[in-house]
């Protein structure tokens, strides 16, 4: 976009009325008041990932992703990131959702149950980041905020937005409001006292590998008495946050970085009598640090409270220390038919079974990794020929360990002719059929169907260590179902995955290309958020 452009629709913003052009404006389909003072409505609405995201009349309920289609709104979520999202709001009051420290641009806060929003807060400006706030991926997240009225008075409010695999994808859950201007209201109150809190609760924060901030309730939240364990401790005021392992390994948790007296403990559940699975007080001078060997997929939940009767900061800081990730666990998402990729960037080798015994093995350099679930039970083939130079390829269900080898149920190496060359028969392929049996033969053949629904691991690389490959890993086998186009992996369901399909290939044709309009673009994203599920 020009930055002409862009200034002519920032000035259509701030004057509230743009041209309807999209959509309809979509009245919220339940809402309810717990009492006269405190407005509250369920939205449930899908955010776009684009420019204009959904904006929303607080008092009308009204919601569009054209401002023109609102009259009068005051919250405007939108941003294509996939990694942040950014915030508009009616000219006054200036700025409009709760952050994090001061001056013109602050990172959004994602708040704690009952905290409270009011005059003393500090707001962010018209497009402030939620990545720095303590947002969580794959949770619910809540946010305060502050409107003129159509009394034109200041009144404050809280909202939630649940976030999916990435920033990308996010759905407006509930917003709740106080109808009495410049009278705070408390993150989560429908009227009345604030909720109990709920170990077990969804809309709980989730902690996950790196570095989290999460907000703490320490209104309502209760002690977690552990004196007749072997941890001989009790957690004032415990908080309860699910965490469930990408891979298998030795995980650590730890509150160093907070600088607080903390206790820790890892349980193998939410609910009243789960299991102690470690627990922690007083490593890093009164705060604490345990590590723990876990199993991939399957969640824990991380206990974190104070060690005193002294409330401790929230946001708190929690790091979560994982083993060493094997690359197979970030593969890249695979489309049935063309996957253009280089691996010019990739320098990890990867050790693959080259027999079908089981007995032999190769190394395949600057290892990439693609993930395939098929969506059609059959025979497949999986195709490098027509890169520009010596390839090898393995497919396999299990991804290995760092350092580990990939057991293959196929591997191959020197079948197929490279890019530009009528001799050189070094590209790799494999087929459920004939085993690539053409050419110099290196391997062993696909010899079972691969089964629909099921995550296949695909590594092709690089015979040279140094040597780099551009070209196209493709995917041939039975037809893939074509009841939605927005399917792109075949699985029968719209999903992260399929985002990640349409993402990595942005701005080009082909697959993403939903609309068949010759480009992956906006368009083709609006269609598959709509497809969502």
């Amino acid at each position: 976009m020009s930055s002409a452009a862009r200034s002519t629709q920032m000035a259509m913003r701030i004057t509230r009325h743009f041209a309807a052009f999209a959509s309809l404006a979509v009245p919220v389909l339940a809402a309810e008041s717990a009492s006269a003072d405190v407005i509250y409505h369920v939205y449930n609405a899908v955010i776009p990932n684009n420019i204009d995201g959904i904006y929303l009349n607080v008092e009308t309920n009204l919601f569009a992703s054209a401002a023109g289609l609102v009259a009068g709104w005051d919250l405007n979520p939108y941003g294509t990131s996939t990694t942040a999202m950014s915030w508009f709001a009616a000219a006054a009051p200036s700025g409009c959702v709760t952050g994090l420290g001061g001056g013109t641009t602050v990172a959004v806060a994602n708040l704690p149950l009952a905290s409270a929003v009011s005059s003393v807060q500090t707001f962010g400006n018209t497009a402030s980041s939620v990545t720095a706030g303590g947002w969580v991926l794959n949770a619910v997240n809540a946010f305060g905020f502050r409107f003129r009225g159509a009394d034109g008075l200041t009144h404050y409010g809280w909202g939630r937005i649940q976030i999916g695999a990435t920033m990308g994808v996010r759905t407006l859950v509930d917003i709740g409001y106080e109808s009495i201007p410049a009278t705070p209201i408390a993150i989560g109150s429908e009227g009345g006292p604030p909720p109990d809190y709920n170990p077990c609760a969804a809309t709980n924060p989730s902690v996950s590998v790196g570095s989290n901030n999460l907000p703490l309730n320490q209104t309502t939240a209760v002690n977690l008495d552990l004196t007749a364990s072997s941890c001989s401790f009790l957690v004032r005021k415990a908080n309860y946050f699910k965490f469930t392992a990408p891979v298998d390994g030795s995980y650590t948790f730890n509150t160093c970085a907070s600088g607080v007296d903390t206790r820790i403990a890892i349980l193998d559940g939410c609910a009243a009598g789960s299991a102690i699975l470690a627990c922690n007080d007083d490593t890093c001078g009164f705060s604490s640090s345990v590590t723990i060997s876990l199993n991939a997929a399957v969640p824990v939940y991380l206990v974190v409270g104070s060690g005193t009767k002294v409330d401790l900061p929230s946001p708190i800081s929690v790091a979560v220390i994982p083993p060493p990730i094997p690359d197979c666990v970030n593969a890249a998402p695979a489309a049935f038919g063309a996957n253009v990729f280089d691996n010019f960037a990739t320098v990890t080798p990867q050790s693959v079974v080259t027999n079908l015994a089981g007995t032999t093995s190769a190394t395949i350099n600057k290892a990439m990794w693609f993930k395939f679930t098929p969506g059609t039970t059959g025979a497949y083939n999986i195709s490098l020929c027509g890169v520009n130079g010596d390839s090898m390829l393995a497919i396999g269900t299990v991804c290995p360990g760092v350092g580990g080898t990939f057991q293959s149920i196929a591997y191959n190496d020197d079948v197929c002719l490279v890019a530009g060359s009528a001799t050189s028969f070094l590209a790799s392929f494999i087929d459920a059929t004939n085993g690539g049996a053409t050419g110099t033969f290196a391997g062993f053949p696909l010899t079972q169907d691969l089964v629909a629904g099921t995550d296949y691991y695909i590594v092709a690389g690089s015979f040279g260590a140094t040597t780099s490959l551009t070209g196209t890993l493709t995917i041939g086998g039975p037809d893939q179902p074509t009841g939605n186009p927005a399917d792109l992996n075949g699985d029968g369901f719209v999903t992260a995955q399929d985002l990640a399909i349409l993402l990595g290939n942005w701005g080009g044709t082909g697959v993403g290309d939903i609309n068949q309009d010759g480009t992956v673009s906006a368009p083709d994203l609006g269609a598959m958020l709509n497809a969502w599920g």
